[in-house]
């Protein structure tokens, strides 16, 4: 027996998998979907912390003020002017 992996986009899911049913029976022995939102050990573990919770409501809270209009964010020249007036030699 040998396994077969296959990515198919989102929106053709249905089709796909409508095509596996109408295989001939005994051919496919074992159908499994693994999304790609899985989430490495590190971030899971990570995720469970006091700490996460507090980073989520800081970036939340950014979010927020950017939505708002509170804060402002930079054009990407107006970011590499900031960087070069902190930089030159005086």
């Amino acid at each position: 027996m040998q396994t077969i992996q296959v990515q198919v986009e989102d929106n053709k899911v249905d089709i796909f998998l409508n095509l596996v049913k109408n295989l001939k029976d005994g051919i496919v022995k074992n159908l499994t979907i693994k999304t790609d939102d899985i989430i490495d050990k590190n971030t899971a573990e990570y995720m469970k912390t006091k700490q996460f919770k507090k980073d989520k409501k800081y970036f939340q809270r950014c979010l927020d003020d950017i939505d708002s209009g509170e804060t402002k964010l930079l054009s990407h020249n107006e970011v590499w002017e900031q960087i070069d007036k902190h930089t030159q030699a005086s």
